[in-house]
């Protein structure tokens, strides 16, 4: 599994760019806990951009006892998703052989045309979500 600032620091500067238009929403944002003594916080977002909308799933992963107050930090690790098409087609496959992400729209055939030297990266959609929860629990850190 991939560290916030590993996926960040991997996404082209095009995506990046790409990522400053579109609309945060965090529909859901809670802690759960999951089996085995890690816990997880779940945000869903609602990310628009071109008058399209997409949803976006961001988990990171704590040990922490304290689940209630895990924030996300660049060194946790994270699994993500998003329905846009770029995701699909050029990332899904991707992350899912690092452990961050898993095969729900595409066939599972390896990107050869689209990435094909498998770089593994975020769309403009999660790269946008993800800056959005850095920054709001660095907020939540310096209270």
């Amino acid at each position: 599994m991939l560290t916030v600032k590993q996926l960040l620091n991997l996404t082209p500067s095009k995506v990046r760019y790409r990522a400053s238009y579109p609309r945060v929403r965090v529909v859901e944002d809670k802690p759960t806990k999951q089996y085995r003594k890690i816990y997880t916080r779940l945000a869903l977002g609602n990310v628009e951009s071109t008058g399209d909308s997409y949803t976006q799933t961001v988990r990171c992963h704590g040990t922490k006892k304290d689940h209630e107050n895990y924030v996300l930090s660049p060194d946790s690790l994270i699994w993500v998703h998003c329905s846009c098409p770029y995701f699909t087609y050029h990332l899904e496959v991707v992350l899912q052989l690092q452990g961050s992400s898993r095969i729900y729209n595409s066939n599972g055939e390896m990107p050869k045309i689209r990435n094909p030297k498998l770089r593994p990266y975020l769309c403009k959609h999660l790269y946008a979500l993800t800056l959005y929860l850095l920054a709001k629990d660095k907020k939540k850190i310096k209270k």
